[in-house]
């Protein structure tokens, strides 16, 4: 179920906007676009939000236990509109419509239109919004497949790669990188984090070996929000995590590309300038807008260590919060499991194992223990044997039964390579599941494991 959160918003505006909102849905069966029937009250809407979204990240509409909120206000007794409002929520199975910074007039009247057609799914009404471009309202439904959380989810992993990416140039280039495009990616990874950490956790086996820094960087954030969301943390907390994992390396633009890129050991020297990009990183986002302290404190600290006898070194006697240590355990666990010129990659249970040892000392060792839970006994990306003799990746972890993971099948009983791999739940196969047998390494069989996780 999904619940409302805190905001600034009276009741009387809450009303209204649910009000205007669902007048609009009914007026698209009735009048052209363009009539003034639509257009007033089209304007009046995108006035009331985008004002109040120059103080909140978002704002989000739905049912709770079947009655409309909007942000903390529940309509218990609501007045007609806002009652057809909740209908149309409803028969369409939504829990709620979250609409972020930066939504235009246009994206509120096509969300609204299809809204109105009651031949449409849900499933084909974010379709339809995904190919119409509408970024700034996630339609969030009950009937939520994992494949379109998955989907969403992949929107979302290009959005941020594509803006660390700018982010970096932008630095290159002495320009403040702008934080738009990452925060709205943020968000979105945090919806889908609340209700399925481990879909979001499994993103974090795509691999692009040609653009490391980047792909780094919002891998770490991603395992980052994933591990704040199985951690019960709320949801600014997980934003958060995930910012400052996306930007934790920030810092390395202001390091020579030669040490970045050598492929041998760093000389005292070289390592002594790779240790000051937590504290570039901090200069870098405190520039950035939107960004909260509390960012800049989890970029600064992440390679403090759990003893606090990492770098920087003056940094070790702050009041830091825990999100630099989620960070650090996101940061070793992609670092580990992703193949760099001086080390092949460590299959995922083996980097948990060793993450197990580095607790106490270099990692916090509650979290090491929560993460070791979210992944599982086989974590995804682990390629094992059933005892059909099929060959399958681990796709996503069982919390109710570690030996019965979610897996992706990728060659039959006879050996073969099957031509189109599919998904399925062990437990759900011949009742009691299908065991596994063995783990084998994937550079055995051909297998890069980073491109299935990419091509779903």
């Amino acid at each position: 179920m999904i619940t409302p959160t805190t905001s600034k918003l009276s009741f009387a505006n809450a009303q209204r906007l649910a009000s205007i909102f669902s007048g609009i849905i009914r007026s698209t069966t009735l009048y052209p676009p363009g009539n003034p029937a639509l257009t007033r009250p089209l304007n009046d809407l995108h006035s009331l939000i985008t004002t109040h979204l120059l103080s909140a990240n978002s704002i989000r509409l739905g049912l709770a236990d079947e009655i409309l909120f909007v942000e903390d206000h529940l309509f218990v007794t609501a007045p007609p509109p806002v009652e057809e409002l909740a209908n149309i929520f409803a028969s369409r199975k939504i829990d709620a419509i979250i609409i972020t910074q930066g939504v235009e007039a246009d994206e509120l009247f096509q969300t609204a239109k299809l809204l109105s057609d009651r031949n449409m799914t849900t499933g084909n009404i974010v379709k339809a919004m995904e190919e119409a471009g509408i970024t700034h309202l996630l339609v969030i439904s009950s009937e939520d497949t994992e494949e379109r959380l998955l989907h969403e989810a992949g929107n979302a992993y290009q959005t941020a790669l594509e803006s660390i990416r700018t982010a970096f140039i932008d630095i290159e280039e002495h320009r403040i990188p702008s934080s738009e495009r990452l925060l709205a990616a943020t968000r979105q990874f945090t919806d889908i984090a609340v209700q399925d950490p481990l879909v979001v956790a499994c993103l974090a086996m795509i691999k692009d070996y040609d653009n490391y820094t980047f792909n780094h960087s919002v891998n770490v954030g991603v395992i980052a929000m994933a591990l704040a969301a199985h951690m019960k943390l709320d949801r600014q907390r997980i934003e958060e995590a995930g910012i400052a994992g996306f930007l934790h390396d920030i810092g390395k633009t202001m390091v020579s590309k030669s040490i970045i890129n050598k492929p041998g050991k760093l000389s005292t020297i070289e390592f002594n300038e790779i240790k000051k990009h937590p504290e570039d990183g901090v200069k870098i986002v405190e520039k950035m807008s939107g960004l909260t302290k509390q960012v800049a404190e989890a970029v600064l600290g992440h390679h403090l260590r759990y003893n606090r006898k990492g770098y920087p070194e003056w940094a070790q006697e702050l009041d830091l919060s825990d999100l630099s240590q989620v960070i650090a355990i996101a940061d070793c666990f992609d670092a580990c499991t992703t193949l760099r010129t001086y080390q092949l990659p460590m299959p995922p249970a083996t980097a948990i194992n060793l993450m197990q040892g580095l607790a106490g000392e270099f990692l916090n060792p509650e979290m090491v223990k929560s993460f070791a839970k979210m992944m599982g006994k086989y974590p995804p990306g682990t390629l094992v044997r059933l005892e059909t003799n099929e060959i399958a990746l681990v796709w996503k972890a069982n919390l109710n039964n570690q030996e019965l993971p979610q897996i992706r099948v990728l060659f039959d009983a006879e050996g073969d390579l099957v031509e189109k791999p599919f998904t399925e739940k062990l437990e759900e196969r011949q009742g009691n599941g299908v065991k596994i047998v063995a783990v084998i390494n994937p550079l055995t069989k051909g297998i890069d494991v980073g491109e299935y996780f990419r091509q779903a």
